[in-house]
C-alpha cells in the first residue's frame, strides 16, 4: 500500500525533461512545472523552433512567463530526504536469524515480524505453509506499519473521520458501531413519532372535553334560572368551576400516567441499544487477538483506551470524544477499567519529551494528568486529584474551577469564558499547565512535580443534566 503511495507520489514529482526528482521547480503558464536548469536548456535550444511545454504541447508566445513554485519544491525537498532517510534504513536492516546479526536482509515478513537474509528468506518463498505470509522490503520501523489494537493485522485503509490508517478488523468495528448508531436513530425516531401521535390524541379528548363543559354549563344555568332566578349566578359558576376542576384533574392524571408509560418505553428502548452496543464491543475486544500497548499508529494523534473508559461513559467512534450516560453499559470487565469512578484514559501514555493537548468540554468535569498506574476499581482512590498518581483541573458546571492533587484543593479565581482547554506536559522539567484557549490564551494553574512514570490524558465526567462531555480536538 504505502509502496504504491510513494511510487504514485514520485511520479507526480518527476520533471517531464530530466525524468528526475524537481530541482527548483518552476510553473508554466498552462500549469504544468518544469525544473529551472531543463527551462533554460530547452529556451536555449528553442531559436528556430518555438518553445512547447512538454506535457502539454501548449505554446506560450516568443515570451514565456514563469514563476517559481515553492509549494512544489518543499514537496519535493522533503521526498527526497525521505527517500534517503528509507534507503539507509533499508541498508541498516539485518537477517534476525543469523546469529552474528552481520548479514543484510532481503525480505521482511509481515506476519512473523523477521527480516531475514537471501539464504532464510527460501524457505517463506518456496514452502506451502508459509503461503499467505506477506513480503516486502527490508522494514527498519516494522511495528508502525502494525496496527496499535491487532498486532497481527497491517495498516491498510484511511479512516476519513479519525484521519488515520486502519486495519481490517478496525474497518470492522467502525461499521459495526455505525450499525449501532443508526439502529438507536430508527428507535428515536420511532418513539418520538408515537409520543406525538398520543399528545395529539390527548389534545383532541381536551377540545372535546371543553365542548361538553360549556354545552353542560348553558344547561346547568338553564335549569338554576328555573328554580331559583335570584341565586343562579353564583350557583351556576360555582357548579360550573368544581365540574372543570375535576376534568383538569382526570386529565392531568391521565398525562401523567401517559407520560410514565412512555419514560418506561423509552428507557427500555435505550437499554436495548445500550445492550447492542455493550454485545458489539464484547464481540470485538475479546477476539482472539492482544492489544499492542495501546500506542497510536500515527504521530499527532491521541485517542482514548475504551478499556479503560467506566461502564457510565459512551465513547465515540474515533474514540475522541466521551460522555456521561444515565444508563450504565455492559463493557466486558477489564483489569484497567475505572470500575466506580467515571473515568477514562489516553491510550497512549509518555514518557519523555512536553506534549501539548488541546480539548474541549462541557458541563461538570475533570481534566487530568494521571500515571498509567493510578488504581482503576476504587471510587476514591481512582478519582483525579484524589491521590499522588494524577494532577487535575475540575469546573463544577456553574463556572467555577479547583486544582486537585493527593486530595487537596486550590479554589482557583479565573473563569473560563470558552470551553476549550489547553494541557502542557513537561516531562523533563515536571511542570504540568493548564490553560483557557479563547482569543488568547488565558494561564489557569500549573503544577510543579517530578514525574517518574509515563503520564496519559484523563477526562473525568460527573452529570447526565447538565450533560458532561469532553473531546480531543488536536495534538500541539
Amino acid at each position: 500500500m504505502e509502496d504504491t503511495d510513494n511510487s504514485t507520489l514520485e511520479e507526480m514529482l518527476t520533471c517531464p525533461v530530466c525524468q528526475d526528482i524537481f530541482q527548483d521547480p518552476r510553473q508554466l503558464p498552462c500549469g504544468h512545472s518544469i525544473c529551472m536548469g531543463c527551462l533554460e536548456g530547452m529556451v536555449d535550444h528553442a531559436t528556430l523552433i518555438p518553445f512547447r511545454c512538454p506535457d502539454c504541447r501548449g505554446y506560450f508566445g516568443r515570451v514565456v512567463g514563469v514563476q517559481k513554485s515553492y509549494t512544489l519544491s518543499s514537496i519535493a525537498e522533503d521526498f527526497k530526504v525521505n527517500r534517503k532517510r528509507k534507503d539507509q534504513q533499508i541498508k541498516t536492516v539485518y537477517c534476525d536469524l543469523c546469529p552474528e546479526k552481520k548479514t543484510l536482509a532481503k525480505k521482511t515478513c509481515l506476519k512473523c515480524e523477521v527480516s531475514m537474509c537471501e539464504e532464510h528468506v527460501k524457505d517463506h518463498q518456496e514452502l506451502q505453509v508459509f503461503t499467505g505470509h506477506p513480503l516486502v522490503k527490508p522494514l527498519s520501523d516494522l511495528l508502525e506499519r502494525k496496527c496499535p489494537q491487532h498486532e497481527d493485522q497491517v495498516l491498510k485503509y484511511y479512516c476519513k473521520t479519525s484521519r488515520r490508517y486502519i486495519c481490517n478488523l478496525c474497518a470492522l468495528e467502525n461499521k459495526q458501531l455505525n450499525q449501532a448508531t443508526e439502529t438507536s436513530t430508527v428507535l428515536r425516531r420511532q418513539l418520538t413519532e408515537y409520543m406525538d401521535q398520543h399528545f395529539n390524541a390527548l389534545d383532541e379528548q381536551i377540545k372535546e372535553s371543553n365542548k361538553m363543559v360549556k354545552k353542560l354549563q348553558r344547561d346547568i344555568d338553564q335549569e338554576k334560572q328555573k328554580v331559583n332566578p335570584a341565586n343562579s349566578p353564583i350557583n351556576s359558576v360555582i357548579v360550573v368551576l368544581l365540574f372543570l376542576w375535576f376534568i383538569v384533574l382526570y386529565y392531568a392524571y391521565s398525562y401523567s400516567t401517559e407520560n410514565q408509560a412512555l419514560t418506561e418505553a423509552l428507557a427500555v428502548q435505550q437499554n436495548r441499544v445500550h445492550h447492542l452496543y455493550s454485545s458489539i464491543a464484547e464481540v470485538l475486544v475479546d477476539q482472539p487477538v492482544k492489544s499492542h500497548n495501546h500506542q497510536e499508529a500515527l504521530p499527532g494523534t491521541l485517542s482514548l483506551d475504551r478499556d479503560s473508559a467506566s461502564p457510565y461513559l459512551g465513547l465515540s467512534t474515533d474514540l475522541r470524544t466521551a460522555e456521561r450516560l444515565k444508563t450504565k453499559l455492559n463493557y466486558p470487565d477489564k483489569p484497567r477499567r475505572f470500575a466506580e469512578a467515571p473515568q477514562v484514559l489516553s491510550a497512549r501514555c509518555f514518557s519523555i519529551g512536553s506534549h501539548v493537548w488541546e480539548v474541549e468540554a462541557e458541563g461538570y468535569w475533570d481534566i487530568a494528568v494521571s500515571y498509567k498506574s493510578i488504581k482503576r476499581k476504587s471510587k476514591n482512590s481512582s478519582t483525579f486529584g484524589k491521590n499522588t498518581e494524577s494532577w487535575s483541573l475540575t469546573h463544577n458546571g456553574k463556572g467555577n474551577l479547583f486544582a486537585y492533587h493527593d486530595g487537596v484543593k486550590t479554589v482557583l479565581s479565573e473563569t473560563l469564558q470558552s470551553s476549550r482547554i489547553a494541557v502542557s506536559v513537561d516531562i523533563e522539567k515536571g511542570n504540568i499547565t493548564f490553560s483557557a484557549l479563547d482569543s488568547t490564551i488565558k494561564h489557569l494553574h500549573e503544577f510543579k512535580a517530578e514525574l517518574t512514570e509515563p503520564v496519559c490524558l484523563g477526562f473525568g465526567l460527573y452529570r447526565v443534566d447538565p450533560l458532561s462531555k469532553a473531546t480531543i480536538i488536536s495534538v500541539w
